[in-house]
């Protein structure tokens, strides 16, 4: 029951108990019993005004938890799969830059442009969710937490990592930079989701978050939308987090757990003059590629996992 349908139910509830009479009533009694029943509407505004204020405290402290507080680390699952061929598998999880992936048939694009660098055989496999920020990705890896819908595409992850692939190319923080999510939420998040993949022996692919245009993505919202954002921002002291502070926190985050060498980590540079996305592969939101940024950012993608598969396994490039 959302707040307005419990402010709409003590309201029936008083008027019930206070101006409906009983039938049979004679006029003088009825009036008595209305008098006794207004004396105690202080009682039932207090009633109310207290169930209000504990409604009101238990929701602000659950939006508390589910956008400030990082992921809880879950008990570790392990894949039971082996592959006895040589196909290099490749997975992408994330936000909606996995979605699209997803929607644009880019695994198709991705083997395309991965059998330009290796003989092997390439499969890839997508999921991904809109709006997804670090906590959600994580725990969209766990089938038991995952909220499936018959009205949304299914975003659980878990089937995609217990098939074992090679490398899983993590595409999260976005959302988090554009909603404000503070940056020590950020990195425990992410932590989480590289310290799953490294326990079923997946080598993680951590993408540097691209520089989006993270501003447009709330100014370009109705004035009703966007200003309770710039508030939250302005409460928190996160309003001056932008793309470069996200990028600084995932770089500290890989040093201070030591996991930088368990990762393949992708500069925004490599696929971007100078960390600089041509603004010509991206849509009109300025948020998201369109099926041409992926070929450029896939075909990025494919050229790295090939070099470092080849050097894992002591093959030359």
């Amino acid at each position: 029951m959302n707040l307005p349908n419990v402010g709409i139910f003590f309201f029936i509830l008083i008027f019930f108990c206070t101006f409906v009479p009983s039938k049979g009533l004679n006029s003088f009694m009825q009036a008595e019993k209305i008098y006794d029943r207004l004396s105690s509407v202080r009682f039932w505004v207090s009633l109310l005004l207290l169930g209000l204020a504990l409604y009101g405290g238990v929701f602000l402290w659950r939006l508390y938890v589910f956008h400030l507080v990082p992921a809880e680390e879950l008990p570790m699952y392990g894949s039971k799969v082996k592959h006895n061929d040589d196909t290099l598998r490749v997975a992408f999880i994330g936000d909606s830059w996995a979605e699209y992936h997803t929607s644009l048939r880019c695994d198709t694009i991705f083997v395309k442009k991965a059998k330009l660098f290796t003989d092997k055989p390439v499969k890839c496999t997508n999921r991904g969710k809109g709006g997804a920020m670090s906590k959600e990705i994580y725990y969209y890896m766990f089938s038991s937490m995952t909220v499936e819908s018959p009205t949304e595409p299914d975003r659980c992850t878990q089937p995609l990592i217990e098939a074992h692939p090679d490398y899983c190319v993590v595409m999260a923080g976005i959302n988090d930079c554009i909603f404000q999510r503070p940056l020590n939420y950020f990195k425990q998040n992410y932590r989480l989701i590289l310290r799953l993949l490294l326990h079923n022996g997946i080598r993680p692919v951590v993408m540097q978050m691209p520089r989006v245009n993270d501003v447009m993505a709330i100014d370009y919202k109705p004035w009703h939308k966007r200003t309770p954002y710039h508030i939250r921002a302005w409460l928190l002291g996160t309003r001056s987090y932008r793309v470069p502070k996200y990028r600084e926190a995932l770089v500290e985050m890989l040093n201070e757990t030591g996991l930088k060498d368990s990762v393949l980590y992708i500069p925004a540079d490599k696929w971007g003059k100078g960390g600089w996305q041509d603004r010509s592969i991206f849509s009109w939101d300025a948020i998201h590629l369109h099926l041409q940024g992926y070929e450029v950012l896939d075909s990025c993608i494919a050229s790295e996992i090939i070099k470092d598969w080849n050097l894992r396994n002591g093959k030359e490039n």
